[in-house]
């Protein structure tokens, strides 16, 4: 391609640069923009005439109005009352929080006192008592307040009066008699700071003193511009104290002795009527705050004053309250509008027309070291003085991009050409170029110009230097980088591209995971890793030089969207991306995203529009103008979210939770969070146990049953923000709700009789039919009778053997043997012959004990089994009890022999049907049958026996045979 060289010889653009110098004169400062959301009626603020504001120990926002208090729960405004012990409207002046955990709210002309109030207590749960006063209060409309030894002091008109507890009461006098002053002591007070002991009081006429003890003290303040009565006293933390009159601030120093009186900028007349809204705040940075007119913010630095206004515009009404709450958030109250809170106060700067900017989109900044900010737009080029805040030259030409080379020099495009600019001089020169895309410093005195229609190089060492088309380079690409090795690498359509430094051009990526992703950008994290936007996406790319080696995808779950603009890899290792979701926030391990709600002058970026700058602070254009995070490690700070239950409802009646009778009506709960930073960001899920089978989304800030269940439960309250890495909080309150009148235990009692009766009736009806049944009954009976009595007499032959061995139970043993002993029985004559043993099973209990009852009965069925297998002819074998077995042995024989046989054939192992095997031993005792002898005593004779062959180590037998006659001879 070929092109003009346009002033060629460099001679200065008279006719152009005569405009451009006569437009490049320092615009005049203006106050900083400061983003903000304002609360109002909408929000439920019925009235806007804000008076005061207080943050609670739980973090709620207090709102004093002319009618009434209200408190902010994140999400809404309500209002407190009745429920609260309070009367409904009345001008609230203040709420203050004692060093005692008192929460004081003062009204026109009542005071009211919560005690204790904790972190865990929401302000509409809170009950409020008045407090009396011995000494009036009259209609004070401009009181100050300050808490102080444990009470609150306050101005009265023309007086100070001291709310304090005296005998467990709270109670109100005057200053000067609970401390025991001359009535007349302190009088025109106008301002009141409590630091430890020390009261500072600032006066109507203009002085400063301090109370310490009962002693009253005044600095020596020099003659001050009138007005010169004193609204606000601050302290800094170090000594240092600081007083606040309508137009003039002064800084006092005890220790050292040293007092100076300072103008305060931008005061007008606009707080003439309202200098009882002038505050002092301290910023979290620790600077000093208060108000100016037109709704502006003066802060003093060491360098002076630098002023801020909401949204950077003026403000008709004055500003009623200046706080900071504990989120580092400000919020401000103004009459009329209501509380507004700013976002990103502190760690935001933000930039537009109003601060001077050409236009109000932004394209492309520019750092120069130790020089001004340049920046693009739709409608020109502007240089930024940073650090003083303003546009100091604005060259009205539209332009996207914007790069300096190693002279110093800049560069950017235009329509239909490439600029280059020498801000010292301002001579430029314009070359034929079109549809360029990116402008890269080179690595050797050289510049990049990406282009649709190829890539350029331009030697900037020489003066007389024209671009140069790269050869074998003429594709369109659409953006690209020089690493730190000095490879180029470039987008070409949906190709990734490499070029090393000896020319060669090698295709690193010629296509994406995601078939729809076009690249659009690239940023380099390290030598080996590369961040790759565009339409579809966000990839992480890692090298290896020549080619990607690997790839991560990142998506709308990360960075809120798939349409990505910029990217910037800052010196943390942080990766910003910007999209029209706002930036999107990597520091490695979480992704973080940053809204408008954070402080951005807008969410919606331009394409390569974030740079970081030589501190560190992070510059992002925007479709609205310019925004400069002043401190991105804030944008990480990790918060811990609060949800919060701010009431509930049966039907119109507030429910605390506590059990109450049964109730159709409507249950309601209101909820919001409190973390007012991210408030735009905060989703909820609730879940009522026992009613809900999982978590509901809210989509309100208000949940509402048709009513509640009987039985205790449990509701469930989740917040959650899915632009932050954060475990999400959940609060749970417990209900109770009595049961209806028709499941009371009285109705129970009445159900189960009405249906005893029932069935008394229907048994009645029954007998009836039984009774006719009788008859044809009776038959059937006597027909079965003798059925029954045949089983009967097998049940009676049954009845005398053991179930369990099969032998005779013991009834039947015992009777067998009282036969046998009888001399009349038939063979009697046998009972010569008679002898009984007993058998006893060794250590059965260890066998139940060891093995189980089962076993136990597996080892008596075997011994069982055996006596009947070896039982002979004239032996009647029983089991006599447990685990004792009877043997009755008749006729001729050694009876010992034969018992000792039967005792042996029992003392073996058993195999139990568990597989195992239990070793069993018997123990046995004999006893021979005397004649006349009873079976009582005949079996006691062999249980002597038995019992001592248990007695001598058991598994024997032991005899008690009669004893042969003695010899008569002798």
């Amino acid at each position: 391609m070929s092109f003009l060289l346009k002033n060629k010889y460099f001679q200065p653009l008279a006719i152009v640069f005569g405009c451009l110098l006569a437009l490049s004169a320092a615009r005049p400062a203006r106050s900083q923009t400061i983003a903000a959301t304002r609360y109002g009626m909408a929000a439920g603020l019925t009235n806007t005439a804000v008076l005061s504001a207080l943050q609670l120990p739980n973090g709620e926002m207090l709102v004093g109005t002319q009618h009434g208090f209200f408190a902010f729960d994140g999400r809404q405004f309500l209002p407190l009352g009745p429920e609260q012990g309070l009367p409904v409207g009345g001008m609230a002046q203040a709420a203050v929080m004692t060093t005692g955990g008192d929460l004081v709210l003062v009204l026109l002309d009542r005071i009211y006192v919560a005690h204790a109030v904790t972190e865990d207590m929401p302000v509409l749960g809170l009950h409020f008592v008045p407090v009396a006063a011995h000494a009036a209060l009259s209609r004070d409309e401009f009181r100050k307040i300050a808490p102080w030894r444990g009470g609150l002091v306050m101005t009265d008109r023309d007086r100070l009066l001291f709310l304090h507890r005296v005998g467990g009461e709270d109670r109100i006098d005057t200053l000067e008699s609970a401390l025991g002053l001359a009535e007349g002591t302190l009088t025109d007070v106008s301002a009141l700071h409590a630091e430890r002991d020390r009261l500072w009081l600032g006066t109507g006429g203009g002085r400063l003193c301090v109370l310490a003890g009962r002693s009253l003290h005044c600095l020596p303040v020099p003659a001050l511009a009138p007005p010169r009565r004193v609204d606000a006293i601050a302290e800094d933390g170090r000594g240092v104290l600081y007083a606040r009159t309508l137009r003039s601030l002064i800084t006092a120093d005890p220790a050292r002795g040293t007092l100076r009186v300072e103008p305060v900028p931008h005061i007008g007349t606009q707080y003439e009527n309202y200098q009882r809204f002038l505050t002092i705040a301290w910023t979290p940075d620790g600077r000093l705050m208060t108000q100016a007119d037109d709704g502006e913010l003066a802060i003093r630095t060491d360098d002076g004053w630098t002023m801020r206004m909401l949204d950077g515009e003026p403000i008709a009404a004055p500003l009623s309250v200046v706080l900071f709450d504990r989120q580092r958030n400000l919020w401000i109250g103004v009459p009329g509008i209501g509380m507004i809170l700013t976002r990103g106060f502190g760690v935001f700067e933000n930039f537009d027309r109003r601060n001077g900017l050409s236009g109000a989109i932004i394209w492309q900044m520019l750092r120069r070291p130790g020089g001004l900010l340049w920046i693009t737009s739709d409608s020109g080029i502007d240089a930024l003085d940073t650090a003083a805040r303003r546009v100091v030259r604005a060259i009205p030409q539209a332009a996207f991009l914007i790069a300096a080379d190693d002279r110093g020099r800049l560069w950017h495009d235009g329509p239909d050409y490439l600029a280059r600019m020498d801000p010292a001089t301002g001579l430029q020169q314009n070359y034929d170029m079109r549809r360029i895309n990116k402008i890269l410093p080179g690595r050797e005195h050289d510049m990049w110009i990406l282009s649709d229609t190829g890539a350029w190089r331009v030697d900037t060492a020489r003066a007389d230097t024209t671009p140069v088309p790269v050869p074998g380079m003429g594709g369109a690409y659409a953006s690209g980088l020089i690493d730190r090795d000095g490879a180029l690498w470039l987008i070409e359509g949906r190709r990734l591209l490499v070029r090393r430094r000896n020319g060669i051009v090698t295709v690193a990526r010629a296509g994406w995971p995601k078939a729809d992703f076009i690249p659009n950008l690239l940023a380099a994290q390290d030598a080996h890793t590369l961040w790759v936007t565009g339409q579809g996406g966000l990839y992480r790319a890692t090298h290896d030089g020549d080619r990607i080696t690997a790839l991560t995808a990142f998506g709308p779950s990360e960075i809120g969207t798939d349409m990505t603009y910029a990217v910037l890899v800052d010196h943390r290792g942080w990766v910003w991306i910007g999209s029209d979701h706002g930036l999107a926030l990597f520091d490695g391990a979480h992704w973080t995203r940053v809204t408008a709600a954070d402080g951005l002058i807008a969410d919606d970026l331009d394409q390569d529009s974030l740079i970081e700058d030589t501190d560190g602070t992070i510059w992002v254009g925007t479709s609205r103008g310019l925004s400069h995070i002043l401190r991105p490690e804030q944008l990480r700070r990790a918060e811990t979210l609060r949800p919060v239950i701010s009431r509930m409802t049966l039907g119109d009646v507030p429910y605390d939770g506590r059990a109450v009778a049964f109730s159709r009506a409507p249950f309601r709960v209101t909820f919001g969070a409190l973390d007012y930073r991210d408030e735009g960001r905060i989703r909820f899920r609730y879940r009522l146990e026992g009613v809900d089978e999982g978590w509901n989304e809210a989509t309100e800030d208000t949940v509402r049953y048709p009513s509640l269940p009987p039985g205790t439960h449990r509701f469930l309250l989740q917040a959650y923000d899915p632009g932050r890495d954060q475990e999400p909080a959940i609060v749970a309150v417990s209900l109770g709700m009595g049961r209806p009148w028709w499941q009371s235990p009285e109705v129970r009692i009445g159900e189960i009789m009405a249906c005893g009766l029932a069935g008394y009736g229907l048994w009645r009806i029954r007998v009836g039919l039984l009774i006719k049944q009788r008859r044809k009954l009776r038959e059937t009976v006597e027909r079965q009778t003798a059925e029954i009595r045949a089983a009967h007499e097998a049940l009676v032959r049954q009845s005398r053997l053991d179930s369990l061995t099969g032998l005779l139970n013991r009834g039947a043993i015992q009777a067998h043997l009282q036969a046998c002993l009888q001399a009349d029985a038939p063979g009697a004559d046998l009972a010569i012959g008679l002898a009984i043993g007993l058998a006893d099973v060794d250590h059965f209990k260890a066998i139940n004990d060891q093995m189980g009852h089962l076993a136990g009965d597996e080892v008596l069925t075997e011994i069982g089994r055996r006596l009947r297998l070896g039982r002979r002819h004239g032996e009647e074998v029983g089991r006599y009890g447990g685990e004792e077995f009877l043997i009755v042995l008749q006729g001729d024989g050694d009876k010992a022999a034969r018992m000792e046989d039967i005792r042996r054939s029992l003392s073996r192992a058993v195999a139990l049907s568990s597989g195992r095997t239990r070793r069993v031993t018997v123990s046995a005792g004999l006893a021979e049958a005397r004649p006349g002898e009873t079976w009582q005593a005949l079996i006691g004779r062999a249980d002597a026996a038995l019992y001592r062959a248990k007695k001598a180590g058991r598994n024997r037998m032991e005899t008690e045979l009669e004893p042969e006659p003695a010899d008569q001879s002798n």
